[in-house]
């Protein structure tokens, strides 16, 4: 039997900003409704002075599954709010819950209940009043007593949709295997735990920020000669800038956006008019004064500071959270980009920092000390893998050429000094450190099969300016030395495209297999026998980025979003995206099962983030020993990594 819930809150925390971990244990938090249902019965709704449902006591006390959207939230209700109103609550254990949102990015669909439904075109839908009611109450802690009576009839048909739409989504959707369930519950625990930050260090980082922004703000002013304020003045900003600029230069600032060209200045579209050999100084003094300015910085030690619980960060991780690939996500913090680059003396900075010095080079310096940020006098130690994806894609392939460049990693041969040595035709020993960054750009970006955009793309992040001629020759001399890569791309195609053809039947493409139910759903099996999933999948003619027509796998793309009045988009799969999908996923299964033995082996893990899994203590040998064991599945796949250990989170 499974218990379907959700509730209806006020508090006077501000949810999106503090997080769902402040929100439950702040003492004003308090119950709306709760609207329930157990299997497929009609919900009912329970209001705070009513006598609490016997049946779900009971559910709770002998562990029966609780399936909510987002069931973190719920949890934390229950455990929190919940069990002050209800006396002598039984508290479930993290394992009942049944994540419905992460159940749906398991199959590529989108975490939000709303989006979810429209998507899928269930026809049980959130009650559309729901947002009008949490900002007029919810949000500003209105007791239920001084709501109109109407508006509480809405509010509990408004948390009975929730249930409604949340069961509607279900029915489409394969349960989750046990391990899987497991595996969110471990990384429910990790949540639990939280993140131990350095909070004063935090706080005066956001002092000090303030001050940053006046500054560039002034000096902004005087460079554009009164025409500009501040960063953030989007209009006056183009007015100036724009007029200086070439056409080449435009377009390395211009993105689509719905068809229409836009002006982006976000930090990659920035780098790359930072990096044009003809830029006016004038141009290139603004774009220091933005970076100045430190945003994403400070919007890092803003989540800190806000979402702190006794000197710990809980619920940073996200699992599934990146969909269709069942890759972690973060949220609040977004610990998946911190700037790897950190100081490796952070001390002095730090106390400078606190003790309100000024720092050399603003922007960069906080932003190179967010990582030590992360900091406990227990100590903390982390392990990464190195080139985990890069191993993975050859191994994925099973070929000749496959397996020759898996020997590389086996025999300890640099792949980046390889491509290095084969683009400029130098001897292996001769290739210099400019040349190998030039090595690993080829490698991160083409792995995917991407072209020379995504080359350019690449080294636009490494302070690389590529013309395209020169990128183009990048390009081919990649893939003359990496054939099994557009080799197993096409067979992933291939492979696909059969089973779409022929339901119920399995296709292989090196170690990955594809079968189409017939229905709504092309399954990918991956090596874990984990699957990954593709909603109302079809074969049908495409117009290629280059002009031409091609048949092509094409399915519901849960990552994206409808114009007003539009159908759910689809997106157009290919040999790139079926290998970017393939290989993401097989490590994040290793990441998976890595995390799993780390938690059984009796280790605090306070973090994980792609390739990489950091505990409180030191623990560097038993943590790299259980780092470096594989899967049995993954048998034959070469693995490496290091790491290190510290007070605060370093690299």
């Amino acid at each position: 039997m499974i218990l379907s819930l959700d509730f209806e809150t006020r508090s006077e925390v501000h949810l999106p900003s503090e997080g769902a971990y402040r929100y439950a244990l702040h003492s004003s938090t308090y119950i709306y409704n709760l609207a329930y249902a157990f299997d497929d019965d009609e919900p009912k709704v329970w209001h705070p002075g009513e006598k609490f449902p016997e049946s779900i006591a009971i559910h709770f006390a002998e562990g029966g599954d609780i399936a909510a959207w987002s069931a973190q939230f719920e949890r934390l209700i229950i455990t929190h709010v919940l069990s002050r109103i209800v006396p002598n609550l039984p508290i479930p254990d993290v394992q009942q819950y049944y994540c419905s949102a992460a159940r749906a990015a398991a199959h590529g669909l989108p975490r939000s209940l709303e989006n979810c439904t429209r998507a899928i075109g269930t026809g049980a839908y959130k009650n559309p009043e729901g947002r009008r009611l949490i900002r007029d109450y919810c949000s500003l802690n209105i007791l239920w007593e001084h709501i109109p009576e109407a508006d509480q009839d809405l509010m509990d048909l408004y948390a009975i949709s929730d249930v409604n739409a949340e069961r509607s989504v279900t029915q489409v959707l394969r349960e989750l295997a046990d391990n899987e369930r497991y595996e969110y519950a471990v990384n429910e625990h990790i949540n639990d735990y939280g993140v131990p930050v350095d909070l004063p260090m935090a706080r005066a980082a956001l002092e000090y920020a303030s001050e940053v922004r006046a500054d560039v703000d002034a000096k902004m002013l005087k460079l554009t000669c009164g025409q500009v304020a501040s960063t953030r003045d989007r209009k006056s900003r183009d007015a100036w800038l724009l007029p200086m600029l070439n056409a080449e230069q435009i377009k390395l600032i211009t993105r689509k956006a719905d068809g229409v060209d836009k002006i982006s200045f976000d930090q990659d579209h920035r780098e790359a008019l930072a990096l044009h050999p003809d830029l006016p100084q004038a141009v290139g003094d603004y774009i220091k004064l933005v970076d100045e300015a430190g945003g994403a910085t400070i919007a890092k030690y803003t989540g800190i500071s806000n979402r702190a619980v006794d000197g710990r960060v809980p619920g940073t991780l996200i699992w599934n959270g990146a969909g269709q690939t069942g890759r972690f996500s973060s949220t609040g913090l977004q610990m998946h980009n911190l700037r790897r680059d950190s100081i490796e003396n952070p001390e002095p900075v730090i106390q400078d920092l606190i003790e309100g010095y000024e720092l050399p080079d603003v922007t960069t310096t906080l932003a190179r000390l967010v990582r030590s940020t992360i900091f406990t006098p227990n100590g903390l130690t982390w392990f990464d893998w190195s080139s985990i994806e890069g191993r993975v894609a050859p191994w994925l392939a099973d070929s000749a050429p496959g397996r020759a460049k898996l020997e590389l990693y086996t025999s300890g041969t640099d792949p980046y000094v390889v491509n290095a040595a084969s683009y400029f035709n130098v001897d292996y020993c001769s290739v210099t450190k400019r040349q190998r960054q030039m090595g690993k750009v080829q490698e991160l970006s083409l792995q995917f099969l991407g072209g020379k955009g995504a080359l350019k793309l690449m080294a636009r992040n490494y302070k690389i300016h590529l013309d395209d001629d020169q990128a183009q020759r990048m390009v081919d001399s990649w893939r003359n030395a990496n054939p099994w890569a557009r080799t197993f791309g096409d067979d992933l195609d291939v492979a696909a495209m059969s089973a779409v053809a022929n339901p119920k039947s399995w296709y292989a493409a090196g170690r990955i297999r594809y079968c189409y139910d017939g229905g709504d759903w092309l399954w990918c099996q991956l090596p874990s026998e984990r699957l990954l999933a593709y909603f109302q999948p079809r074969r049908e003619f495409v117009v290629t980025p280059w002009g031409s027509e091609n048949l092509a796998v094409t399915c519901l793309w849960g990552a994206g979003k409808p114009k007003v009045g539009e159908d759910w988009p689809r997106r157009d799969m290919h040999g790139g995206i079926f290998l970017e999908n393939v290989v993401q996923a097989v490590a994040a299964d290793i990441l998976r099962e890595a995390i799993i033995r780390v938690d059984d082996a009796g280790l605090d893990i306070v973090l994980h983030v792609h390739d990489e899994v950091v505990v409180e203590g030191y623990h560097l040998d038993q943590l790299s020993e259980l780092m470096l064991t594989m899967p049995a599945w993954a048998d034959g796949l070469p693995i490496s990594g290091d790491g290190g250990t510290g007070t605060r989170y370093g690299k």
